[in-house]
């Protein structure tokens, strides 16, 4: 392949991407809540550039780890990341994306994201992002908590002194 095809492919891509700056806005998709189930957003094309960040909005009731698993058929990236962000705006944890992926999927996990609060997912296509057949599935897992054996050991000890005491009151 002749380098000058390889530049004006690289020219097109980047006029199309500059192009959108004029009259594309961000995505801001309201996913609910996470905690009902899992969720699929599609695109079958998607040309973007680190000014239009594709934003998901969503909210948990209950205590849960959140994985996002990121699918594409073909997926070319410069600096593209996908980051959690809390009600605040403020930044939780951010993932960096391959920047080539062919027929894979990247797996993000947040942990011990906590209930009632609103959170954002921003995709940042980076300074050049070209994506063909991308699948995200959004999934809450609820945290459930299990009692440590210091707790139970604890417990039996309190029991155990209780019973010792009732014994002898009552001998």
């Amino acid at each position: 392949m002749k380098v000058s095809n390889i530049l004006g492919s690289m020219a097109l891509v980047s006029a199309i991407s500059f192009s959108q700056q004029a009259f594309a806005t961000t995505n801001v998709t309201d996913l609910g809540d996470l905690n009902a189930g899992p969720v699929v957003e599609q695109s079958l094309l998607q040309i973007g550039a680190f000014w239009l960040p594709d934003v998901y909005t969503f909210d948990l009731s209950s205590d849960s780890t959140v994985t996002v698993d990121f699918k594409a058929l073909l997926g070319i990236g410069i600096g593209s990341s996908f980051s959690l962000y809390d009600s605040t705006s403020t930044l939780i944890t951010s993932y960096n994306i391959p920047a080539l992926s062919l027929g894979s999927t990247t797996t993000f996990t947040f942990v011990d994201l906590m209930a009632g609060n609103d959170y954002q997912f921003k995709f940042n296509p980076g300074a050049l992002n070209v994506t063909l057949s991308n699948k995200l599935t959004f999934t809450a897992h609820e945290v459930v908590p299990v009692p440590e054996p210091e707790s139970n050991a604890l417990m039996l000890v309190g029991l155990g002194i209780i019973g010792l005491i009732a014994r002898r009151k009552f001998a």
